[in-house]
């Protein structure tokens, strides 16, 4: 049921945007982006579905946070990058506290759950990752957007600052697990754009190279575009 409004939210998206803009994306296109290069989160409500084009100071460093100043990136980094035991990491920490204070940490409700099967889970993730590269869900879980039951069976979200930046908002792990393992690029959506960004995808789809003023150029080459300008 929450997933059958996630989609009914995103098509009220994709209408109001073909109404709005000249260069209104398809909210269900996968963007492919570079891991290593985001670096900051910002955690979003999924309520209003993908491709979701607003202004405000959402996408500003006061409203965002450093990837690298988290616990989950801290404990996986310890783990797979320093090969440290589960045990002596952040993440760890992390997630035993959570269990403790709220209840669960991730769906897991016991610090025994958590290292007989949630650990050991993210352990063959990454050894996956290393070993086939990563997988989309897309045809791995399901054919199509219509096809997925739960949240998880899609793939990782983002948001698309004013100036272009990618910014994190779901599925946290693989973006990390990825970044560790050397993945060049992975699948992502986009659950919502600037408005300031999508003006800019407009003038790049108004304009040819030979028009183009050199601060709307440099973003001709950003993830986000590449149907706009092959």
């Amino acid at each position: 049921m929450w997933l059958d409004e996630f989609r009914y939210r995103t098509a009220w998206n994709a209408e109001a945007n073909e109404r709005r803009y000249d260069a209104p994306a398809d909210p269900w296109a996968l963007v492919h982006v570079d891991p290593s290069e985001v670096e900051r989160l910002n955690v979003v409500s999924l309520l209003w579905g993908l491709g979701r084009v607003r202004d405000g100071d959402w996408d500003r460093p006061a409203n965002c946070r450093r990837i690298d100043d988290t616990p989950i990136h801290e404990g996986l980094t310890q783990r797979f990058g320093d090969e440290r035991d589960w045990e002596e990491t952040a993440y760890y920490e992390h997630a035993v506290g959570r269990i403790e204070d709220n209840g669960d940490h991730k769906g897991v409700e016991s610090e025994a759950e958590l290292v007989e099967e949630y650990l050991p889970a993210l352990d063959e993730l990454y050894a996956d990752l290393c070993d086939e590269g990563y997988r989309p869900n897309r045809g791995v879980v399901y054919d199509g957007p219509e096809d997925a039951d739960y949240i998880h069976d899609l793939e990782p979200m983002v948001l698309v600052g004013r100036d272009g930046e990618i910014i994190w908002t779901e599925g946290f792990h693989r973006l990390v697990l990825a970044d560790l393992a050397g993945i060049p690029t992975i699948p992502v959506y986009v659950l919502r754009r600037h408005d300031a960004w999508q003006r800019v995808r407009d003038a790049l789809a108004r304009t040819t190279p030979d028009e183009r003023p050199s601060e709307l150029a440099t973003h001709a080459d950003h993830p986000d575009v590449s149907e706009l300008v092959p």
